[in-house]
């Protein structure tokens, strides 16, 4: 079957410690909590999408060290990880985050093949053959490329470069590829960065360059922004927040599912806010896999009032 959504971003191995408080230099501190998980942006959108049963591929690269029970996990759900390329010479992309008493954070990426993507040859098999690219989290020069040869084609490309927005993303090369893109997502930060990347003040400015803005707002629900006019989707209640890692891939799992059985735009944020508050029950990105039947039933209560 080929693939409704392509999905190009991180695989990650993410490292979650806590600690009383953080040690100073040339000392050290013990840890009181540690969990690892799986993780990156590029993963978790493609195999919540895929356990909602959106025909998805991934397009990403990792180290040999990649777990086989990680890659058995997103295959089990369904993801083509026919591009998903191990690169000798490097260990899989890590994220450790760690986390002291007052709940400050302070984190370590290792990049891993994904740091060298601008030197690899592009990856473009799949999402030839797709109906919508969603790009998030990679090097800007790669993703240029990417999203230049397929504009040429009238594929549909969203364009998500998530906290990378902030210090990878220059004015100029962000310039670029949003003027490449149909769909812009973001959060509340990453939007502004986005407008001050751009030079303009107000988000319909950036109408110009993309068809429609999805902003994410946490507690305040989802913003969408198109010429015809911008609309609030509210958020659907959680029965629990333990752990709000992967709630925004979520979201877009959720949004994508409502694309690929035929939803309008509205209905496709009710779904996307209705895979976020599950994803919030459970510790890490991953935690919950929902079914597509377990988001349509947490969704009802929206759809009911749009």
């Amino acid at each position: 079957m080929k693939p409704f959504l392509t999905v190009y971003g991180h695989v990650c191995l993410d490292q979650i410690m806590a600690l009383e408080q953080f040690p100073e230099p040339n000392t050290s501190v013990d840890i009181a909590e540690k969990h690892r998980y799986f993780g990156g942006t590029g993963a978790n959108i493609a195999t919540l999408s895929a356990s909602l049963g959106v025909p998805t591929a991934l397009v990403s690269y990792v180290g040999n060290d990649l777990p086989d029970e990680f890659k058995e996990r997103m295959a089990s759900c369904g993801v083509d990880l026919t591009e998903m390329i191990v690169v000798d010479g490097y260990e899989t992309p890590t994220v450790t985050i760690i986390t002291d008493s007052k709940q400050n954070q302070i984190a370590f990426v290792y990049q891993g093949p994904m740091r060298h993507m601008d030197d690899f040859e592009i990856l473009a098999s799949n999402a030839s053959k797709s109906e919508i690219i969603h790009i998030s989290t990679g090097r800007p020069d790669y993703y240029i490329r990417l999203m230049e040869e397929l504009s040429s084609i009238g594929k549909e490309i969203s364009f998500d470069p998530a906290q990378e927005i902030h210090h990878i993303w220059t004015a100029e090369k962000f310039a670029r590829a949003i003027s490449l893109a149909n769909n812009f997502f973001c959060n509340a930060n990453e939007l502004r960065t986005a407008l001050r990347h751009m030079n303009m003040h107000r988000p319909e400015e950036l109408l110009e360059k993309v068809s429609m803005i999805i902003n994410t707002r946490g507690e305040e629900g989802t913003i969408v922004y198109t010429a015809e006019e911008s609309r609030s989707i509210p958020i659907v209640p959680s029965d629990a927040v333990i752990d709000p890692t992967g709630a925004g891939d979520a979201f877009r799992a959720g949004y994508y599912a409502g694309c690929y059985y035929g939803h309008s735009t509205e209905k496709c944020l009710a779904y996307g806010n209705a895979a976020a508050s599950i994803i919030l029950e459970a510790k890490g990105a991953v935690g919950i896999l929902p079914t597509w039947k377990l988001v349509k039933e947490r969704a009802k209560s929206l759809l009911e009032t749009l």
